[in-house]
């Protein structure tokens, strides 16, 4: 009775190794399959890396790619432009340099010789006896014609007013300024249209020309003023020398005093009244 119970409890205890081993066994393949899973997963994860890396260099090849070919594009055009641009500015340079020169050419013929202008319109004429005017590039001619009275041209800005009433001056004020000061009284008179109060010195019908002035004792003061009559002017050999008379007309130039000469102012474009 003794052998059997023994026989029973050893027959148990091999069932229990057995199934104790069989319970590790499918933990084992358990885990074995549980590590398969990871490695399957870290592999697609890998693969996943792998595929996306060529993408990230496809890219930036593609980014490459793209410079390169703006660089192209840029590197093509950029000698086009560039000669566009010099075409432009070589246009705008050459009319700036025309629009100087008709410029120049107006003003120095107006102020210097009287003539002109030559590249500006006509866009006024005054019922006076036919003062005109003219615009050009940035300025403005008036031509004074006049009945009796102005006859000069006078250039400046767009801003340039008509202007016909005349500096009224004596001759002996005249003289002093000069004297005292040649270049300043060049400046304050020059091109201005005047009327001078003095003495008939001297008529020359020939050259259409009569001098008056100021004569003083000693000669420090002593003025001679030469003015160019207008053709109108007709009655020249009705003037009397050493009587009063009056002239209006333009100044063009002023000279100081020299051992030789007295003081000299010369006006053009004259009307005498005695």
């Amino acid at each position: 009775m003794a052998k059997k119970r023994t026989n029973l409890k050893r027959k148990i205890e091999e069932d229990i190794i057995d199934i104790a081993e069989d319970k590790e066994d499918e933990l084992l393949r358990s885990f074995e399959e549980d590590d398969e899973d990871y490695e399957i997963i870290d592999e697609d994860e890998n693969a996943n890396d792998y595929e996306e890396e060529p993408i990230i260099i496809q890219e930036n090849i593609n980014d490459s790619d793209l410079e390169d070919e703006y660089e192209e594009f840029d590197t093509e055009e950029d000698p086009e432009r560039k000669k566009r641009w010099g075409k432009v500015f070589t246009i705008i340079l050459t009319i700036l340099t025309i629009c100087l020169i008709m410029i120049l050419i107006d003003v120095i013929s107006v102020k210097k010789y009287n003539k002109g202008p030559y590249f500006a319109i006509r866009t006024h004429r005054y019922n006076d006896g036919g003062t005109t005017v003219y615009h050009g590039i940035g300025y403005k001619v008036i031509e004074y014609n006049q009945v009796q009275g102005r006859r000069d041209k006078e250039i400046g800005t767009w801003s340039l007013k008509y202007n016909a009433e005349p500096i009224t001056i004596q001759d002996i004020d005249l003289a002093i300024e000069v004297r005292n000061n040649e270049q300043e009284t060049y400046n304050k008179y020059h091109k201005k249209f005047v009327r001078i109060i003095s003495t008939l010195k001297d008529v020359n019908q020939e050259e259409r020309t009569i001098t008056i002035g100021f004569t003083d004792e000693e000669g420090e003061y002593t003025t001679d003023i030469i003015c160019s009559m207008v053709e109108d002017q007709e009655n020249l050999e009705d003037f009397t020398i050493g009587e009063d008379i009056t002239i209006i007309g333009t100044v063009t130039d002023v000279k100081e005093k020299t051992n030789t000469r007295p003081i000299r102012i010369y006006i053009s474009n004259c009307f005498a009244e005695q």
